[in-house]
Order: structure tokens, then C-alpha cells, then sequence
């Protein structure tokens, strides 16, 4: 009995002592964090949680008279049942590869072009910060006048060098209106792009080009067998940033289109906004949240791996 008592005492005494140690200001960076758990759990950690229980729900604003009931998956599974859903799960992944394929491409040339020694870098560079400096929403609501159908300075170009014979309505039709908004994000993500591979250059020795060099190998070669493989994890970091922030790009396409004409640029970040504020069904748009959520992580956790595999993590 004596023994008994005595390890009932001694666990309580080791219990006291963890918490002690727990609060302890010297041991304990408990205290110190304390402050900023608390601000992310307020500030991420409840909206998000908020966010997943409205998914599961029937929450319609409209119809008061239905109350909020818990359905479970019924949500989820009303979207993937869908083929309409599954429609803008395809045009988001196209208007987001557009998009990103575009501001890789151009970016990584300008990044070359500005890595060698040319006239006017300064005022090259000071001028790749205009996008990033411009509001979304301005820059969205100067690109849907610059592509307006009678008066855009993009009709008044092409006619003015004879690419076109008349005025194009761009917004106004399906496939032009998705390419339009996707070059009017790429245009907000280009110095970005461009800024992460002009430093990922840069961190090439030199000696390792001239080295290629002094082994016969001309500009294209040097570019495909020493360059690219050694920008490849700065390519990767870049893609990924920028694919995870264009697949959420909300600020361009609903001042130039709001996902229309007929539906050609609603993506799912547009949809989740419509059917919550639109429709005013909490539910429903809750469960689209959730699935870009979902998809976002899968995708960075694919990345991640994919860069674990080059040792670069």
C-alpha cells in the first residue's frame, strides 16, 4: 500500500513539475508564442474551421424558413455529381496553366535578356515594377477598358497594323475573354517571375559557363545542358508560388468578366464567390472552398516531394 502511494505521489510530483516547466519564462518558449498561436488561430484557424462546418451544411441565406441543418456530404457530393463542376475544375486548371506558362516563358527570356551586361538596366528594371506596384483591381479595370470592343487600344493597334480588319468584341466572347484575362494576370505576375530567375542566374558560377564554353558548347547548348538543370529547383519554387496564388486569382477576372460570357472564365474561386454571395448558399460555396483547398494542398505536398527527390529539402 506504502509503495502504491508513494508512485502515486512521485507521477503527481513529475505531472506538477512538466507544467511547471511548461509556464516556466526560462524554460518554456510557451509564453512567448503564446501570443502569436493565439493570432493565427483567430485570424487562419477559425475561418478556416468555419469555412469546413458551413461545407457541411444547408445554409441558405434566401430561405430562412429551412434553418441551418448539418447534411454531411451531401454538399460534396452534389458537386462531384455535377458536370458542370467538373466543367470549371478542367477551365481553371487551363486559364491557371495559361497563365503560368505565359509568365515562365516570358519571364525566364526577360531574366536572360537583363542578365547580361545591356544599356538602360536600371530603367528596364524600374519599369518590371509597375505591375507589381499597381493595385489588382486597377490593373483588372484598365485591362478590360484596353480590351474593350469599340474603344480599346488593343483593337485600335491591331487595326492600326493591319492584323485585324474589324473590331473584336473580346470580353464579349468566350474564348478570347479567357485568353484576355489570363494575359492581364500574367501581366501582374511577371516581375515576379522575373525577379526569381534573374537572382537563381545570377547564383550560377561563372566558372561553370565558361568552363561549358571552353568545351565547344554554343548558346543553346549552354542554356539546355547547364543552365535550366541548374535553375530547375528556382523554376520549381517559382511555378509553384505562382500557381498556387494564379489558381486563386479572384481580383482579375471579376472586374474584367465576372466569370462570364457564359460561364468561359469562372473558375473555381469565382464559382465558391457566386454560389456564396451570388446564390447566397453558404453550403454550397463552403464546399468549393474546401475543395480548392484540397486541391492546393495536394499540390504543394506533390511539389514538395518532387524537390525532396533533388536533395533540395
Amino acid at each position: 500500500m506504502e509503495t502504491v502511494t508513494s508512485q502515486r505521489q512521485e507521477k503527481s510530483s513529475k505531472r506538477h513539475g512538466g507544467l511547471r516547466k511548461l509556464f516556466s519564462l526560462e524554460k518554456s518558449p510557451l509564453l512567448y508564442l503564446l501570443p502569436m498561436i493565439l493570432f493565427m488561430l483567430i485570424m487562419i484557424g477559425y475561418p478556416i474551421s468555419r469555412v469546413i462546418y458551413l461545407s457541411f451544411t444547408q445554409n441558405i441565406l434566401t430561405r430562412p424558413d429551412l434553418g441551418v441543418e448539418f447534411i454531411g456530404l451531401s454538399n460534396y457530393w452534389t458537386l462531384m455529381t455535377s458536370a458542370e463542376f467538373w466543367n470549371t475544375v478542367a477551365r481553371t486548371v487551363g486559364w491557371t496553366s495559361l497563365s503560368v506558362g505565359g509568365k515562365v516563358l516570358i519571364g525566364f527570356g526577360i531574366a536572360l535578356l537583363l542578365s547580361k551586361p545591356i544599356g538602360f538596366k536600371k530603367v528596364y528594371m524600374f519599369l518590371l515594377m509597375v505591375p507589381w506596384v499597381t493595385p489588382m483591381v486597377v490593373a483588372a479595370v484598365s485591362f478590360r477598358w484596353m480590351f474593350d470592343g469599340q474603344f480599346g487600344t488593343v483593337n485600335y493597334l491591331l487595326l492600326t497594323v493591319g492584323i485585324i480588319q474589324e473590331n473584336i468584341i473580346w470580353l464579349g466572347q468566350a474564348a478570347t475573354a479567357f485568353i484576355a484575362t489570363a494575359i492581364a494576370d500574367m501581366w501582374l505576375g511577371l516581375p515576379f517571375m522575373i525577379l526569381v530567375f534573374m537572382a537563381g542566374l545570377q547564383a550560377i558560377p561563372e566558372e561553370v559557363k565558361e568552363a561549358a564554353r571552353m568545351d565547344g558548347a554554343n548558346g543553346m547548348q549552354l542554356l539546355g545542358k547547364v543552365i535550366l538543370p541548374m535553375m530547375k529547383p528556382v523554376v520549381l519554387v517559382a511555378v509553384t508560388l505562382s500557381t498556387i496564388w494564379t489558381f486563386n486569382s479572384f481580383g482579375v477576372i471579376w472586374p474584367m468578366t465576372r466569370g462570364g460570357p457564359l460561364e468561359s472564365t469562372r473558375t473555381l474561386v469565382v464559382d465558391a464567390y457566386v454560389r456564396s454571395f451570388g446564390a447566397f448558399d453558404l453550403g454550397m460555396g463552403g464546399a468549393v472552398a474546401v475543395v480548392i483547398f484540397i486541391f492546393l494542398m495536394i499540390f504543394t505536398y506533390m511539389y514538395k516531394r518532387l524537390l525532396m527527390k533533388q536533395g533540395e529539402m
